[in-house]
């Protein structure tokens, strides 16, 4: 079972960390590990290759991703973070509702 686990709420997060892997399916066809890795590795580089964040401390190994997400006075910055974030919880909220047996997802 893939776990995400969210630190902070109403559509903000200080730290997103990602660990372990689905189970729907063989090694290189499970569509829902696929389905997060795509999205958690689309927001990170998002933050650092758009947003032009580089304060994430991103740790990025086989089955487990976690970054932190800082507060900045930016206010543009600030925006386009929290765009991001809140589509990446779109996008999260949407694989739980439709493979919640693979997928632990938790905001704290």
């Amino acid at each position: 079972m893939i776990s995400v686990k969210i630190q902070g709420k109403n559509n903000k997060a200080n730290e997103i960390i990602v660990s372990g892997h689905a189970g729907f399916a063989d090694h290189g066809e499970d569509i829902v590990c696929a389905a997060v890795s795509v999205l958690t590795i689309s927001i990170l580089n998002g933050l650092t290759e758009i947003v032009g964040r580089t304060d994430l401390g991103e740790v990025v190994e086989e089955g487990y991703v976690r970054f932190t997400i800082p507060e900045i006075n930016d206010e543009l910055m600030k925006m386009k973070t929290d765009t991001l974030i809140s589509t990446y919880l779109l996008g999260i909220r949407g694989i739980k509702e439709a493979y919640g047996d693979y997928i632990q997802f938790e905001e704290q």
